[in-house]
């Protein structure tokens, strides 16, 4: 009978101390997150398919893109970006895309998986030089490989 009575007492103050953890938990203040947003209009400088292995679009076939950035229609940057082909499903082409985007500031560096062909890619900013140095947040590439092609870089502060 003491041993029910001891593992119910350890089992009340266990749950309580899970409720007051929960609780705190819950009513701990969200840290006010500031972001710095730059938007970019892109103009394509140029492609390049580069075709290994089997002839044809196969796994393991490069895009290379260059592009001029601009903002208010004055150039103040330029980017670079190589996609691999790392699938290919029936009409879907699946890409691994690396970026690196100079402004004045310093560079941005950018990756995601990429289906050829959408609009819209979401890729996880993954550092940069120069006031980005250590940078995170999302570049948003919007419209692509359209003459209304644009970037919005956010960057977690």
């Amino acid at each position: 009978m003491l041993k029910k009575k001891t593992c119910a007492v350890f089992g009340m103050a266990a749950s309580g101390v899970l409720a007051v953890g929960v609780s705190a938990a819950l009513t701990v203040p969200a840290q006010a997150s500031s972001q710095e947003v730059i938007n970019l209009a892109v103009g394509n400088n140029g492609v390049v398919h580069t075709d290994v292995g089997a002839p044809g679009l196969s796994v393991g076939d490069e895009f290379v893109y260059a592009d001029k950035l601009s903002q208010g229609g004055h150039q103040i940057g330029k980017d670079g970006s190589s996609c691999q082909v790392t699938e290919l499903v029936g009409s879907d082409i699946t890409t691994n895309c690396v970026l690196s985007v100079q402004l004045p500031k310093g560079q941005i560096t950018a990756q995601s998986l990429w289906v050829k062909g959408s609009d819209t890619v979401r890729m996880a900013i993954t550092g940069g030089t120069g006031a980005y140095r250590g940078a995170t947040g999302e570049l948003t590439c919007n419209d692509i490989q359209t003459p209304k092609e644009t970037y919005r870089i956010t960057l977690d502060k």
